[in-house]
């Protein structure tokens, strides 16, 4: 395991959260949740706290029902819910509107998953995962 750096709101973009066990990734992922305004569920930057440059950073978002995760990777990877989803869906980073892919979008329950594969391997989500696939411009 390693110690995950988040960065999701204000008060996390001048100190961010560490987590280092799975109970503190439970309240991550609480804390993220809570922070959904609406349908506009937020983003959470996370990285490695011991190579946060030589491992790849995660974008995480996450609502009551969905997310999305986008490794930064070579290549760069992210969820793919329905293949055939066209437009964007609103997520929210640090009060700035992003627009995701809507074929990115997934159940909360693999966004979760993929959290702690994350934190169980070092900041390496293996690439053989199922729920990761490359981005190469499009789907």
């Amino acid at each position: 395991m390693a110690t995950l750096s988040a960065i999701f709101d204000h008060e996390t973009g001048s100190a961010p959260l560490t987590v280092a066990t799975h109970d503190e990734l439970a309240d991550l992922v609480d804390r993220l949740t809570q922070l959904t305004d609406g349908p506009v569920p937020s983003i959470a930057e996370i990285s490695i706290t011991e190579d946060p440059y030589g491992l790849p950073m995660l974008y995480v978002g996450l609502g009551p029902d969905t997310g999305f995760v986008q490794e930064m990777a070579d290549p760069p990877r992210a969820t793919v819910g329905d293949p055939d989803a066209t437009g964007d869906v609103l997520f929210d980073y640090i009060a700035h509107t992003q627009e995701i892919p809507a074929w990115q979008v997934v159940p909360r329950e693999t966004v979760i998953a993929l959290l702690v594969a994350y934190l169980d391997h070092g900041g390496r989500i293996p690439g053989d995962d199922p729920r990761l696939r490359p981005v190469d411009g499009g789907k």
